[in-house]
């Protein structure tokens, strides 16, 4: 819960930072300029979970695909931009059952991430524009792991876990025209943990499922890219943080998910339309 009271004053504080820069810093009226980029996304996926003293349990490694859209004004003081992207597709695991014994097996991923981000900036007569951003995101996805076989050939059934997390989103960016058709971008930021869920099912007798409420913890991201007339190309990472959720009583048995730690790495190349 620390966490999530930090998460939350931080955010209060950078609003009532932004707002009188909102205030001092609007620009006249004038035509809106908007800009949408729509994209193809492939995922280098890594999902970990740690043991209290600090051993890995599992691990899960794969690619995931998906499509993207983002949609920003292009203002000059004081802009926004909202946008998110879906996901699909099955990564390797590597971990045990309760008892310890190592298995393998498929995981399948579905999910999606969308956000909001006020963006007060300042464009250069260079053309060079500094930006920083201060927003909402929330991420939701399904894993579902599936029933393997241990070495010895014994059945163990898989698990479906459906995770939602809402945090909030601040950082800096900034684009340069190096000519009228070719520019580049780059941006950094963390998301401020607010609140994260996990509900399992793990088809166990005696144990129908439990709600589970991991504490989300600070996580950064970043990306990188170019832009040549309609088409661009970006580089970024992205990464989830969760502490040890408290233990929660479902049937015989007490549950909790142990700290776990998600890193993405996305190559997308998108289309871009001017409205």
């Amino acid at each position: 819960m620390k966490s999530y009271k930090c998460g939350t004053i931080l955010l209060l504080i950078v609003f009532i930072v932004l707002l009188p820069l909102i205030a001092v810093g609007a620009e006249p009226s004038q035509k809106s300029d908007f800009r949408a980029d729509f994209g193809i996304l492939i995922h280098d996926y890594k999902w970990a979970e740690y043991a209290d003293d600090g051993p890995e349990l599992l691990e899960e490694t794969g690619n995931l695909y998906g499509l993207s859209c983002d949609i920003e004004s292009l203002k000059n003081r004081i802009g926004w931009r909202m946008g998110g992207n879906f996901f699909l597709g099955q990564v390797d695991y590597k971990g045990q059952t309760w008892t310890n014994i190592p298995v393998t097996t498929d995981v399948w991923y579905a999910g999606a991430e969308v956000y909001a981000d006020v963006v007060p900036g300042y464009r250069f007569d260079s053309g060079l524009w500094l930006k920083s951003f201060a927003g909402v995101g929330t991420r939701f996805w399904l894993r579902d792991l599936q029933d393997t076989r241990t070495g010895a050939g014994n059945p163990v059934s898989g698990a479906e876990e459906w995770w939602g997390c809402v945090y909030g989103r601040l950082g800096l960016g900034a684009e340069y025209p190096v000519t009228e058709e070719f520019g580049i971008f780059a941006e950094g930021g963390v998301k401020v943990p607010v609140y994260a869920r996990n509900e399992a099912n793990f088809f166990v007798s005696g144990n129908p499922g439990a709600g589970l409420e991991p504490a989300q913890d600070f996580s950064g991201f970043g990306s990188i890219g170019v832009r040549w007339k309609q088409w661009g190309a970006k580089l970024s990472y992205d990464s989830l943080r969760f502490d040890r959720s408290d233990a929660v009583s479902s049937g015989m048995y007490e549950l909790y998910q142990p700290r776990s730690e998600a890193d993405i790495y996305r190559a997308e190349v998108f289309w871009s339309k001017g409205f």
